[in-house]
């Protein structure tokens, strides 16, 4: 058996810093070579910056960091499968229209995560069973769902089926087929990070990484727990016996983020008690009714809600004011689409556009108004020539030059054309990087930021699952709080019952 090190830590206090630091002493002593060394996490986010740090400091190449990665991606690679063989938001499509299994919308982080997001019910539920490691009936019997048995047990066999035919594999199945068949590599020395968010199945197949491993060293913080909904495993964290090591000092939370924190920390029953002390800065920390009095133009913003439809409205009021922001981390607005229009106004100035750079108009050009039929498929431009705008109206079907851009691309939609002209009348640019994203807290974990606005409205559903399992309620508004560096305005609703700092 390994010797088991545990790093708890609460938010800010540098439990992955803690594990690169082994990981460089592990490479300077040379007690183990690079490549029998596994750094796994919930995140690629992580296990790219262990690997990046490695290999800055060692001179170290990808190909000598194996196994820095993700489980699902780990499980992907040893078991030899494909990209084309895993599936993607449209095999659940084409999977919803064969077996009429009702399927809105579905969206799954392939390079992250490997959670299913979707609408339907029964598909999350199946995705939960199995990663928690349960038969499907007793699964069924152990909660109080508002779908019968028989539901569940055909939308199952149905979705098994179409994989089984469509010679698929969803991301569970590359962590379930390693555990049953896969290689195991000659590991010395295991790191796993956010351990809190493992699953069942993600815990069985730690179990098998590490088994001849000499040294492992586990971190999370079982506080921070907040994917229970996607099966992971608190327990099993909070259960786990080794050498203990807890990391006290927040470099992140100032005092009054962490008078609150505190408070929200210590109502939940089922946890390790860690003790925890704040950057030495006072910080703010306030309640509000509305956010309006909240200037999100100066500095740098998180806006946090528990649902994405509570960001709505203020993501409205951005659009209407010309601030420049992003929505869980992406632009609002399709960088192809804001790209075409650079390139529209360059080729307007009398600049010259590269292929790309034509393609991008192209694509968004109407045919006819603004570019021939039949000229769209770019196979009249040669990709290493550059091109002004009199030889792309004299031989490559250009019909719309001069027209101003939101007259141009009117396809791209209203809501697009109005945004960006909000942003040009007050002189910005949607940059790659906005000052103010707007997030779930779910999508923020492990984030942080100057100053956060968090939302504390609770949904229907919210409100059910805190009278069934308060705890999981309190750590997700824990890791929304603790997410603030210097300000924290809290937006507590007035007129229904919501989440009580």
């Amino acid at each position: 058996m390994p010797e088991i090190n545990i790093i708890l830590g609460p938010p800010g206090t540098g439990k992955t810093e803690e594990l690169l630091r082994i990981v460089d002493r592990e490479l300077k002593e040379k007690t183990a070579d690079s490549n029998e060394i596994g750094f796994f996490s919930f995140t690629t986010r992580a296990t790219n910056e262990a690997r990046d740090r490695a290999k800055e400091k060692f001179s170290l190449t990808d190909d000598d960091l194996p196994y820095f990665c993700t489980l699902h991606a780990f499980g992907k690679r040893q078991l030899g499968m494909s990209k084309t063989e895993i599936m993607n938001p449209k095999d659940y499509k084409s999977f919803s229209a064969e077996s009429g299994v009702d399927l809105e919308f579905v969206t799954q982080d392939w390079e992250d995560t490997g959670i299913i997001t979707t609408d339907n019910k029964l598909l999350r539920e199946i995705n939960k069973c199995r990663n928690q490691c349960m038969e499907l009936e007793e699964f069924y019997n152990k909660h109080n769902f508002n779908f019968n048995w028989y539901e569940l047990l055909m939308a199952y066999r149905a979705l098994e089926d179409y994989k089984h035919g469509n010679n698929k594999h969803d991301f569970t199945d590359m962590l379930s087929l390693w555990i049953e068949t896969g290689p195991t590599p000659k590991l010395e020395v295991v790191f796993i990070d956010e351990a809190q968010d493992l699953t069942n199945l993600q815990w069985e197949m730690c179990s098998k990484i590490w088994k001849n491993a000499k040294r492992v060293y586990i971190s999370g913080d079982d506080d921070q727990a907040i994917f229970r909904w996607a099966g992971a495993s608190i327990e099993h964290f909070i259960n786990m016996e080794g050498n203990v090591t807890i990391l006290k000092h927040s470099y992140r939370c100032p005092r009054a983020v962490h008078r609150i924190a505190d408070s929200i920390v210590k109502r939940i029953d089922n946890r390790r008690d860690k003790e925890w002390l704040p950057r030495n800065v006072h910080g703010v920390a306030e309640l509000h009714a509305y956010p309006d009095p909240i200037d999100l133009s100066i500095g740098k913003w998180l806006v946090l809600a528990p649902c994405g439809y509570m960001l709505n409205e203020i993501e409205e009021n951005l659009r209407q004011q010309g601030l420049a922001y992003k929505k869980n981390n992406k632009l609002p607005v399709k960088k192809e689409i804001l790209s075409a229009i650079d390139a529209w106004k360059k080729l307007n100035e009398g600049d010259e556009l590269s292929y790309d750079e034509v393609s991008y108009i192209y694509s968004y050009l109407p045919t006819k108004i603004g570019v021939e039929r039949g000229y769209k498929n770019l196979n009249t431009l040669s990709e290493d020539k550059m091109y002004g705008v009199e030889e792309l109206t004299m031989h490559h079907g250009l019909c719309a030059s001069g027209m101003p851009w939101d007259v141009v691309f009117e396809k791209i939609g209203n809501r697009n054309i109005e945004y960006i002209r909000s942003l040009e009348k007050v002189n910005k640019t949607l940059s790659s990087d906005p000052l103010i994203n707007l997030s779930t807290i779910h999508m923020a974990k492990g984030g942080e930021c100057d100053n956060v606005m968090l939302f504390t409205d609770l949904s229907r559903a919210n409100r059910e699952e805190m009278e069934v399992n308060p705890d999981d309620t309190h750590r997700v508004f824990y890791v929304g709080v603790t997410r603030a560096k210097e300000q924290l305005h809290i937006i507590e609703p007035q007129n229904y019952g919501g989440f009580k700092i």
